[in-house]
């Protein structure tokens, strides 16, 4: 799996929204990013990290919704309705209760036709979309990033960007890439759209009655595994948790770390139910593992220590939460893992953090 996109494709973003010369030059500085973001034409080869890809969109997406909340785009990604949506999905207890919640929320939030439904036929599923009909809207209009409703991007590209990310939204959730059996679309084939099947990774059928992605329904049944703090992250450095996601080039270990996931207050999935999600024997993720120099064991842990660590940094936690948040018994039994870890104990460890940052 490659960490880096194409600098053209951060080209595009750019063209999103006209930002004057002066003030992009001012932005891609203070974002830390590259000056070459800046010409026409992409220098071949070229690329930016997908979290510095992440830190552009999310940038640009503040930019275009300040026009819209005389400039409080802060506190209009604090209550956005995708938020509420996404929230609503984390507390599911398998990806298909956490999709019948967001078919449910965009019906009874879309005043205008455009939805989503989940479809079961025996073991295919289909996430069917509804686009507005006679949409008007461009692609790169402020109100398309409104957090305050629902919106599929407009126009066809619009549209296969929306399918594409709810399909990782999907996969992110339960930690595990969706593999798709097809892929329907109602628009009619021509030589631009020809390679569509690389973006979805399955056959496009097109001129189809609908506007969908099939998957196997044994899906539904993966459990969610993220967390709040991982939906955090996931919205503040969007889409960069999610094309790392693509598990065509991904390491055994790489693909055992997303099903364990990030939130260790619920019931963490046996190494039996990790292989079955692999398509493996027990016996065969052990080797993967063992050749990788990594054990089941090691990976939770390991997950455990970085989350635990990471909270930590963000101040956001007190340590009793943090010790339930990581699953420990007490906070006595997180205090002791903590120094093994650290060195330090949590109090320790935050307040040279503190003063390592002049705070």
């Amino acid at each position: 799996m490659t960490d880096n996109v194409p600098i053209n494709h951060a080209q595009s973003l750019l063209r999103l929204i006209s930002i004057p010369e002066d003030e992009l030059r001012a932005d891609l500085q203070a974002l830390n990013l590259p000056l070459v973001l800046m010409q026409s034409k992409a220098v071949p080869g070229n690329a930016i990290s997908v979290e510095d890809y992440g830190r552009l969109f999310v940038h640009l997406v503040k930019k275009l919704q300040s026009k819209l909340s005389d400039g409080s785009s802060d506190r209009a990604v604090e209550f956005s309705a995708y938020r509420m949506l996404f929230e609503a999905m984390l507390h599911a207890g398998n990806l298909e209760q956490a999709l019948q919640r967001a078919s449910v929320y965009f019906q009874r939030l879309q005043p205008e036709a455009e939805s989503f439904y989940l479809e079961c036929d025996g073991d295919r599923v289909r996430c069917r979309f509804d686009f507005k009909a006679g949409e008007d809207r461009l692609l790169n209009a402020a109100e398309n990033f409104s957090m305050e409703q629902l919106n599929w991007l407009p126009g066809m590209t619009g549209r296969l960007m929306s399918m594409s990310l709810w399909h990782r939204v999907c996969g992110w959730f339960i930690g595990c890439h969706i593999d798709l059996l097809e892929v329907e679309l109602q628009q009619s084939a021509n030589p631009r759209n020809q390679k569509l099947s690389d973006l979805f990774g399955a056959q496009v059928h097109f001129s189809a009655t609908d506007n969908a992605f099939i998957f196997h329904r044994r899906y539904l049944d993966f459990p969610i595994v993220q967390g709040t703090a991982a939906l955090e992250t996931m919205l503040q450095t969007y889409p960069a948790e999610l094309v790392k996601l693509d598990p065509r080039a991904a390491s055994v270990s790489a693909r055992v770390k997303n099903l364990v996931g990030s939130d260790f207050s619920r019931e963490l999935p046996t190494l039996q139910q990790v292989a079955d999600r692999l398509f493996m024997t027990t016996p065969t993720l052990h080797r993967r593992l063992r050749d990788e120099g990594n054990s089941f064991q090691k990976i939770k842990d390991d997950l455990r220590r970085d989350i635990a660590i990471n909270h930590m940094m963000s101040k956001q936690y007190t340590t009793s939460q943090l010790a339930e948040m990581m699953g420990f018994s007490d906070s006595s039994t997180f205090h002791r893992a903590f120094k093994k870890w650290t060195g330090w104990t949590p109090q320790e460890y935050r307040q040279n953090q503190l003063s390592e940052n002049g705070e």
